[in-house]
C-alpha cells in the first residue's frame, strides 16, 4: 500500500495485519481523490474542503486515507480508531512520512466521538461493512461538533449494505469500485 498523489506519491504504507482492517485499495483512492480534487464544484463560494481546515480519518485503519489528504495538500489531519494495533500502526506511518506536526492519533470511536475543537472539513467514513456504522457516526460527530453544513462527508461502505437515508444528507456523488461503495455527501439544512 502505497500513498498515490501529491508531495509523498509513492511513499510506502504499513497496514495492520489481520483481518479486522480492510485498507481502501491504492486504485479507489486514487479515483477517489480525483474527485475530491473537484470538490469545490459542490460549494458556492471558494471553499475547497480538502485545502480548507482539518481532515478526520474517523475510522483510521492505517491512516491511508488521512495521509493521501495530508500528501495532496490537506493543512491538518485528525486519526481515530478504536484498535490500538492500528492506531501505533498509524503513529508509524506518520513517523515514515514526517508529518507528525500536522496530525493527532486519538483512540476514539466515531459513534462516540470526542468533543471537536473546530468543524472537520472533511470526514473520512469507512468502517467495517455490514455493521451499519455510517448514519450512527455521522449523528455522533454532528452533535460532538465534528460536521458543520461546509464538511464533507466521504462514506466507504459495501454496496450491498443500506444508503446514508439521515434527514439533511445531500448526496453528491457516489462510485462503485469492485465489492466497495463511495459516497460522497454532506448535511444541509
Amino acid at each position: 500500500m502505497r500513498i498515490v498523489g501529491g508531495s509523498h506519491r509513492g511513499r510506502v504504507l504499513n497496514a495492520p495485519e489481520g483481518r479486522d482492517t480492510r485498507p481502501t485499495l491504492d486504485r479507489v483512492r486514487e479515483a477517489l481523490f480525483n474527485i475530491l480534487s473537484h470538490a469545490s464544484r459542490w460549494y458556492e463560494d471558494d471553499f475547497h474542503p480538502l485545502y480548507d481546515g482539518v481532515v478526520l480519518d474517523a475510522y483510521a485503519g492505517s491512516g491511508a486515507l488521512g495521509l493521501e489528504a495530508l500528501s495532496r495538500g490537506a493543512s491538518r489531519a485528525v486519526f481515530f480508531d478504536t484498535d490500538r494495533k492500528a492506531l501505533a500502526i498509524v503513529d508509524q506511518n506518520i513517523e515514515t512520512l514526517k508529518v507528525g506536526n500536522k496530525t493527532k492519533v486519538q483512540r476514539a470511536d466515531a459513534t462516540k466521538p470526542p468533543r471537536a475543537i473546530e468543524p472537520a472539513s472533511m470526514i473520512f467514513l469507512d468502517p467495517p461493512y455490514g455493521k451499519e456504522l455510517l448514519e450512527p457516526s455521522i449523528t455522533a460527530l454532528a452533535a460532538a461538533g465534528w460536521i458543520d453544513a461546509n464538511t464533507l462527508i466521504i462514506a466507504e461502505r459495501d454496496p450491498r449494505d443500506p444508503e446514508i437515508a439521515l434527514a439533511g444528507f445531500e448526496l453528491c456523488d457516489s462510485r462503485k469500485y469492485g465489492r466497495c461503495q463511495i459516497d460522497i455527501g454532506r448535511m444541509v439544512g
